[in-house]
């Protein structure tokens, strides 16, 4: 084989490398891209409330929907108030503290509080935003500054919303998808031109 020809085919490995690099990042940018939404649920919990503790609402990204049923199809009630009023008003009520999620699509929490109910969550005016259904209820929250707690209950007395469901958006995720797709369409340009640049060189030395 002439060094011409072993020129080019090292020229068109480098191109081939270079297509492989461009295949990669698009799948790392679309079949295998890190998703920006992050999902996780609280089923059957046992006590009259559920809050969040502070900073749980924007723990995956700045806006977090929050959706609530009920499959008895009670009244269900979400509200956002600023904690500091909101743990006035939950006071010793025993209640269920969201305090994170476990990766695998459940949330963490733990038990606070000891008396068994509170007031109707929807008769107090400590609310920011709130929303009342039957069966079901939907609350979007964007991220915003200050301290802040989520509280989900039915009427304060009887037992909370059968499930709850955080889904947290907007979160900015970092990719290697544009750097391999740069740096292979570069070898794909470099290769594929000095292949013909080496082909081109190859005849002329043959004319000769």
């Amino acid at each position: 084989m002439g060094r011409w020809s072993v020129a080019r085919l090292a020229a068109a490995l480098i191109a081939v490398v270079g297509v492989l690099l461009v295949v990669a990042g698009g799948l790392q940018a679309t079949v295998f891209a890190s998703s920006a939404v992050t999902r996780a649920e609280l089923i059957a919990p046992r006590q009259s409330v559920i809050t969040t503790a502070v900073g749980l609402l924007g723990l995956e990204g700045p806006r977090v929907q929050v959706d609530v049923t009920d499959g008895g199809r009670r009244q269900v009630f979400i509200g956002i108030g600023r904690a500091g009023d909101v743990d006035a008003y939950l006071a010793q009520v025993s209640r269920l503290e969201v305090t994170g999620q476990d990766g695998d699509g459940g949330l963490l929490t733990k038990q606070i509080g000891s008396q068994p109910s509170l007031p109707d969550p929807a008769g107090v005016d400590i609310w920011v935003t709130s929303v009342r259904g039957t069966g079901t209820a939907n609350l979007a929250w964007p991220d915003a500054p200050g301290q802040w707690r989520l509280v989900v209950a039915t009427d304060g007395a009887a037992k909370a919303p059968d499930d709850l469901r955080l889904t947290w958006s907007g979160r900015e995720v970092h990719s290697v998808a544009p750097t391999l797709i740069a740096i292979g369409l570069v070898l794909v340009v470099v290769g594929l031109i000095t292949v013909i640049m080496l082909g081109s060189r190859a005849r002329l030395a043959g004319d000769s």
